[in-house]
Order: C-alpha cells, then sequence, then structure tokens
C-alpha cells in the first residue's frame, strides 16, 4: 500500500539504518548524538524529503545540522540529499565525517563511506 502520512515518510527514517552503521537504526543515533531534534516532510513536485534538524556542542559552541534524506518511489529507500551545518551545506567528505561522528557517540562503527540505505 505504501505510505500515506508524514509520520509514515518520518518512521522510514528512523527505524532505518545507513549501510555503513550497520545494526543501529538512524533515530537511535540522533537521538543519541543531537539536542533539540524535528523531522519535518517537504513534498517538491514528484520528490518526497525528509529534513532532520538537531543541534550539537562542538568545542563550546552549538552547530545547527540539518540532513535532508531523499525518499524513493519504492519507499523502501532512501539516501542523504544534502547537510547544512549552521546554514552551510558541507560536502560529501565533510558529511561522512559527521556520520563517524555520530557513530562513534553511540558506539558503533562507520565502515565505508556510504550515505544511502535501505529499510531494514
Amino acid at each position: 500500500m505504501g505510505i500515506v502520512n508524514d509520520e509514515e515518510y518520518i518512521a522510514l527514517i528512523c527505524t532505518g539504518e545507513f549501510d555503513a552503521i550497520s545494526k543501529a537504526k538512524i533515530g537511535v543515533l540522533f537521538e543519541n548524538y543531537f539536542d533539540n531534534i524535528n523531522y519535518n516532510v517537504i513534498k517538491e513536485d514528484n520528490d518526497v524529503f525528509v529534513d532532520f534538524t538537531g543541534d550539537r556542542e562542538i568545542g563550546g559552541e552549538i552547530e545547527h545540522v540539518v540532513i535532508r534524506f531523499i525518499v524513493y518511489e519504492n519507499v523502501e529507500e532512501f539516501e542523504i540529499y544534502v547537510v547544512s551545518v549552521n546554514n552551510k551545506f558541507i560536502d560529501a567528505d565533510e558529511t561522512v565525517d559527521l556520520l563517524k561522528q555520530i557513530a562513534s557517540y553511540s558506539g558503533f562503527s562507520f565502515e565505508g563511506g556510504e550515505t544511502s540505505s535501505e529499510d531494514n
């Protein structure tokens, strides 16, 4: 039947896993690492995005992080579409570094450089 409401899109992300961080649900990783967490579903044309926002403290400074996921038409797969920190987009290498920090904080290892995922 597929996803019918915004809460189901958010649940897809929260219960999903990054390929490079196995056995760790994204929602749990984000809850452990970030403060002031929020999810928002955006529908543009035929695309569906889920924006995660959260704050983290680095070196005594608060950083605001936005991770936009794109949900594919089969509604079982998604990947990171774009990431920004303090309203500045970061590149793929910086995104991998961020994911490594998130994984490490929760006691998981980051195994590779992929930021895509499947619902597991």
